[in-house]
């Protein structure tokens, strides 16, 4: 199988809601509506920085299209 494009073969991909860094900056918390989050943690990732790639679905590996 081939190596996924997207994430390099790691399988995950940076958090685009925090840039990978797992908590948000001031100005994003006070955004946020649910106050749970304003810890500093961030919603989409739960804080690890990373998210399954939604292209491979984490595996790091696509099908091939023969």
């Amino acid at each position: 199988m081939p190596t996924c494009t997207r994430c390099g073969g790691k399988g995950v991909i940076n958090c685009p809601n925090c840039d990978g860094r797992g908590v948000m900056e001031e100005g994003q918390l006070e955004l946020l509506a649910d106050p749970d989050h304003r810890a500093g943690g961030c919603p989409e990732c739960g804080g690890a920085g990373t998210l399954a790639c939604p292209i491979c679905d984490g595996t790091g590996a696509v099908e091939d299209e023969d």
